[in-house]
């Protein structure tokens, strides 16, 4: 007996068509630029979290931390200002931190159960397609290979 591919469509209800995910190797350097660009992280933050985790990795406890900041950062310059570019940027950032954290939670969990790869943050890049990727097919491959490993 096995868990299959529709097993995880319909347990989870995650789409299980569409682009796949293509899960290469990203240096620290690429992780931290990601950071930045995508979440809005400080670069000394990023680098710090990337180099105590040895991989391109964050801690939850480091997403946690940060959620709170943008999430306080963007509800004071919408009540200040409405809603700018800026406090656009801020939400998308807070977007992006929870669902990079709800996956390393749920789908792509490892043995560490602290740490989520940045590597999955590409895929939040650009929000609107976020539901065009095989959400299900991915986390079927990264069941079956932590199964693997946990096994070693």
């Amino acid at each position: 007996m096995t868990v299959t591919l529709d097993d995880v469509s319909c347990l989870l209800h995650l789409p299980i068509d569409g682009m796949l995910l293509s899960h290469e190797f990203i240096t620290r350097d690429n992780a931290v630029d990601l950071m930045v660009t995508y979440l809005g992280s400080d670069t000394g933050h990023a680098l710090v979290e990337v180099t105590c985790t040895r991989v391109a990795r964050c801690r939850f406890s480091y997403f946690r931390r940060i959620f709170k900041e943008r999430m306080l950062e963007q509800l004071a310059l919408a009540n200040e200002h409405d809603v700018t570019e800026e406090v656009r940027t801020l939400r998308d950032q807070v977007v992006r931190i929870y669902l990079l954290y709800l996956v390393g939670i749920t789908l792509f969990i490892d043995k560490s159960q602290t740490y989520v790869d940045v590597v999955y943050l590409r895929y939040f890049r650009d929000l609107v397609v976020v539901s065009s990727f095989s959400w299900g097919a991915a986390t079927l491959a990264h069941l079956y290979r932590e199964l693997n490993n946990a096994t070693h």
